[in-house]
């Protein structure tokens, strides 16, 4: 009788890991065809206040939710809140428009995929040190059970 292989619970190809890396290719790919999609900033400006601000703010973020144990979906609350953040700030120091639909789903996107990468980088780590005997690192963003773990 032969025993069963326990499943993978963190795969490389899990939709938290695979989704955000897609969400990201194609905004790039979108913003290459058409930058008008980031609204009225230059690309300059997006790049500075979404990407490096709000992109680091989003990765902290992703981080401080897993250090936290803190439920995936935590983080549609606290990027939502994040968008508006950096909304503010493209309207406050570049006079773009706030409420505009669709820039501020482009901003959304962005940091919700940024802050899902960071959370799942330190739940990685979270799960391969934590359950060392359970767990052992597959990459930067998965984890795998361990051969020698008994079923």
């Amino acid at each position: 009788m032969s025993a069963a292989t326990p499943p993978n619970p963190g795969p490389r190809t899990a939709p938290m890991v695979a989704l955000p890396v897609a969400a990201l290719v194609l905004l790039a790919a979108a913003m290459a065809i058409r930058p008008d999609i980031m609204g009225e900033a230059s690309l300059a400006d997006f790049v500075l206040v979404s990407l490096f601000l709000g992109g680091g703010a989003a990765w902290l973020t992703g981080r401080a939710v897993a250090k936290s144990w803190g439920s995936y979906w935590k983080l549609v609350l606290y990027c939502i809140l994040l968008t508006v953040a950096v909304r503010f700030c493209h309207f406050a120091l570049f006079e773009d428009s706030m409420f505009v639909a669709g820039p501020a789903l482009v901003e959304f996107v962005l940091l919700f995929s940024i802050a899902s990468l960071g959370f799942r980088a330190l739940r990685k780590r979270q799960m391969t040190q934590q359950y060392g005997w359970l767990y052992a690192p597959d990459g930067s963003l998965a984890w795998r059970t361990r051969e020698d773990t008994p079923v």
